[in-house]
Order: C-alpha cells, then sequence, then structure tokens
C-alpha cells in the first residue's frame, strides 16, 4: 500500500518531500535540540499553580511582590515549586484561576518531562501555524515554502526566546492563526469559542472582538463573548470566589503600570526606558508613565486606532475579501507593540504579517515602490528577528545580567563592537536600541499602509482609464 502511494508521487514532489523533512530535522537540532535542558521559567508557574489546587490552597497562587513584576516572595507558591524539583528562577502565576484547575492533570507526569513535552508541542504548533498562514494565501500545496518558512524561524530570537522559557505563545499563535482561518472558511461559531479560550489565557487578543464586530462577523463575537461568561462561571464554580476576585484585582492594579525592562517591546517600554535610560533595563520594577509620557503615549494610541478603524471600515463590503489578510496582520501588529506590557515573544505573532506582506509583494510585482517596501520588510524583519543582546551590544551597553538570566537571547557577534564606534551608529540612545521590536513592528505597518495606498491609486488610475 506506501509502495503504491509512493510509486504515484512525481520526482519533483518527492523531492520538495525531502527537503522539508531535512529542513524539519535541522531546525528541530536549534529550536527543539539546545533547549532541551530549559527550566521551562515561564511554564513552571502554571505547574505550581495546579499543584496548589490540587492542595486546595487557592488563596496562594497569586503570591506576588507588589512592585517587581518578576520575583515570587517566601511562602507556599516558592515552597511547593521547591518541592516539584524546579531549579529554575521562579515568575509569579498570572493566568485565570480555572487555568491552573484545568491543568491538575499534568501532575501525573514528572515537572521535567512535562517540559520536554511542551517544547514539541510548541515547534509542532509553529510549523503547523505556517502551513495555515500559507494556505490561506493559497500557497499551502507548495512544500517548498513551507521550508523555506520553517527555515526562517531558527534565528527567530522571539521563538527562540519562547521555547526557553517555555512560554505558550507558539500556542496562542496557532490559536490566533486558526482563528482567522476558520473564520474565512465559514465556521464563525467554532472560531469565536477558540477566541474566547484564548482570551481566557492572554487577555491582549480581546482587541480581536472589536475587528470581527467592525467586520460584521456576528456569530464569532456572539460566540467568544458566551465562551468568556462560561469560562467565567466556572472559574468561580470549580476554584472558588476568592481566587477570582484577588485576579482581577491585580488586573485592575497593573493596568496603570508598565516596565521598563529589555523584553517589553511595547510603546510604554519604550517610553519607559527614555525616562529612565538604563535603570530599569535589567529588572522588572512596575513602574507609572509620568503625565507628559502618558499625553504622548494616548496620542500616538488615538491616532492609531482612528487610523486603523479607517482602513477597516474603507475594506468592508466589496473590498473586504483582497483586504482581509492585510487588514487582520495590521490588527495583529497594533496589538503586539501597542498593549502596555508586550513581552519579547509576543513578537512571534508578527510571522503572520511578514508571510502576508511577503507573499503579498511577490504577487504583485507591478506595484510602485515595490523595492522600497521590501527593503523596509528586510530592516523589519531583522529588528524583531535578532536577539535584543545584538542591539544592545551597538549601545555599548552591559550583556552580563541579560546572558546570565536568559542563555537563550544569544551571545553578540564580536563584529558589532566595531559597528558600534560609527558616528551614526554611536549617537543612537540606549532607549531606541532597546526597543528594536517595537520599531520593527512599526515598519511593518508602515509597510502595510504604503501597499494599500498605492495599489489605491492603482486602482483609481484603472478606474479613471477604464471610465
Amino acid at each position: 500500500m506506501l509502495k503504491a502511494i509512493i510509486s504515484q508521487i512525481n520526482l519533483s514532489k518527492k523531492l520538495d518531500i525531502f527537503f522539508l523533512l531535512l529542513v524539519i530535522s535541522y531546525t528541530g537540532k536549534y529550536l527543539i535540540v539546545n533547549n532541551w535542558n530549559s527550566h521551562a521559567d515561564d511554564f513552571a508557574p502554571i505547574y505550581v499553580a495546579a499543584q496548589l489546587v490540587a492542595d486546595e490552597k487557592t488563596a496562594s497562587i497569586y503570591d506576588h511582590h507588589p512592585y517587581l513584576f518578576h520575583i515570587v516572595p517566601s511562602g507556599e507558591f516558592r515552597e511547593t515549586s521547591e518541592n516539584i524539583g524546579f531549579g529554575g528562577f521562579l515568575h509569579p502565576y498570572v493566568h485565570l484561576p480555572l487555568v491552573s484547575f484545568l491543568c491538575r492533570p499534568l501532575l501525573f507526569i514528572p515537572y521535567r518531562i512535562i517540559t520536554k513535552l511542551l517544547l514539541l508541542i510548541n515547534f509542532m504548533a509553529v510549523i503547523l501555524s505556517l502551513y495555515l498562514v500559507l494556505k490561506l494565501m493559497g500557497r499551502g500545496s507548495n512544500l517548498r515554502w513551507l521550508s523555506i518558512a520553517i527555515l526562517a524561524m531558527i534565528y527567530f530570537s522571539p521563538l527562540r526566546y519562547g521555547l526557553w522559557l517555555g512560554q505558550t505563545s507558539p500556542l496562542i499563535f496557532l490559536g490566533i492563526t486558526t482563528i482567522f482561518y476558520l473564520a474565512k472558511a465559514g465556521y464563525s461559531k467554532t472560531s469565536g469559542f477558540i477566541l474566547g479560550g484564548i482570551i481566557s489565557l492572554k487577555i491582549t487578543p480581546i482587541f480581536f472582538l472589536l475587528y470581527f464586530l467592525i467586520r460584521k462577523k456576528w456569530p464569532l463575537v456572539i460566540s467568544s463573548i458566551i465562551t468568556l461568561m462560561v469560562i467565567g462561571i466556572c472559574s468561580v464554580l470549580l476554584v472558588g470566589w476568592e481566587s477570582n476576585v484577588i485576579f482581577f484585582q491585580r488586573i485592575i492594579r497593573l493596568s496603570g503600570l508598565s516596565l521598563a525592562s529589555w523584553n517589553n517591546q511595547s510603546l510604554d517600554g519604550l517610553l519607559l526606558r527614555w525616562v529612565t535610560d538604563a535603570s530599569h533595563l535589567y529588572d522588572w520594577h512596575l513602574l507609572e508613565l509620568s503625565f507628559k509620557m502618558k499625553v504622548l503615549k494616548y496620542l500616538a494610541l488615538s491616532f492609531m486606532f482612528v487610523l486603523w478603524l479607517t482602513i477597516l471600515l474603507y475594506s468592508t463590503g466589496t473590498n473586504e475579501k483582497k483586504c482581509a489578510h492585510l487588514d487582520f496582520s495590521l490588527t495583529m501588529i497594533l496589538l503586539v507593540i501597542f498593549t502596555p506590557i508586550s513581552w519579547s515573544h509576543y513578537l512571534l505573532f508578527l510571522v503572520f504579517p511578514y508571510m502576508v506582506i511577503v507573499i503579498t509583494l511577490i504577487q504583485n510585482k507591478t506595484i510602485s515602490y515595490r523595492k522600497t517596501m521590501i527593503g523596509g520588510l528586510i530592516l523589519s524583519y531583522l529588528c524583531v528577528a535578532l536577539p535584543p543582546s545584538y542591539f544592545l551590544a551597538l549601545a555599548k551597553f552591559p550583556l552580563r545580567g541579560l546572558i546570565d538570566s536568559y542563555p537563550g537571547v544569544g551571545l553578540p557577534p564580536s563584529f558589532l563592537l566595531i559597528l558600534a564606534d560609527f558616528p551614526l551608529i554611536n549617537k543612537i540612545p540606549l532607549s531606541v536600541w532597546s526597543s528594536s521590536g517595537f520599531f520593527g513592528g512599526m515598519l511593518l505597518i508602515i509597510t502595510i499602509l504604503l501597499y494599500k495606498t498605492f495599489v489605491r491609486k492603482t486602482n483609481w488610475r484603472v478606474g479613471n482609464k477604464t471610465g
């Protein structure tokens, strides 16, 4: 049977399959083998919280330091982490109480084994996400495209960093990609159900509800809201009222605060690093923007929101199908870089717009300023894909704290030290170098806006000629 199936595949297809398997094996070496012994610092709190819920100690799952975001004080949470054999840097638990309740079955698997399983699942989630994006763009049957996309992930720092931390970002990325794929395929209710689940894990994707509301995807929006309500009720019934109240109090307390740390690649992070310089680059001290910085922030947010709303409203109707991929990409970029705390591993979500824009520019070879947009895209990718240590080295900033805490970020090459002495480079402030992910996202937004502008002008000229 297998021989018969193989014999029907032509030589070109066989070579593509062989190349894909070779790429997956090669990529696995860098993304799986190199992270195999990681402590998965960001997954440990979920496992510890699940153990506390199983031990009926739900009041202790939110043991947080009042000012330092990354520190768990002495208490039952820290003691439980030691009991499970966790040897990394313990972070506080930040999810809905229901998540810890649903993760209790994982306790039957030792922590060191569950982290390796999570690594493998995350790796497969990324590959599946890339395939879904290609399928959305009409390239799903071309295995060479998939191989190239997987190869591009080898040195993509947000992914490598997220895998090292044991983050769930690859699973969230798969979920977001699936939402758009199912919505486009007509499975709105299922898509809404998944969106509700994702919002329960990471609150920031709630912005997608507004996107689908503008698109008038009523079944999807209603399904998401119902899912969120059911999840909220289940969280109270299964875990108790006390821990849920603490969770929402914590959200309210953090709503006006952010971080100046190197791995917060949001607008808030840029503004805080601008005023604090390097004093909080390697710590996670919760800070509040000054009045002037708040004015600047809300002016920028208001401008981007009006621009985003105008683009979406213009794209509805007959233009909706043509613009859907780019508009969803734009929404995803705004969600990533304008949320108050945008961890650097969230930049993995920008892979969706990167792939959409690359394929769009390849398909449209007659668009004006195409080379300029490709250049901006390459520069944006470098800003997002390269480890932050590369840019901090250009700013001549000490890297010991960064490398010691997170080996997965990577050491900068020696030639960067030579580049750092160039007259123009050494004038760039540290706040800019440490916000490379934010500026990479802004370049992506500019590229999308340029493309949509020139396409509109081209259509207008064609319409005038035919008219």
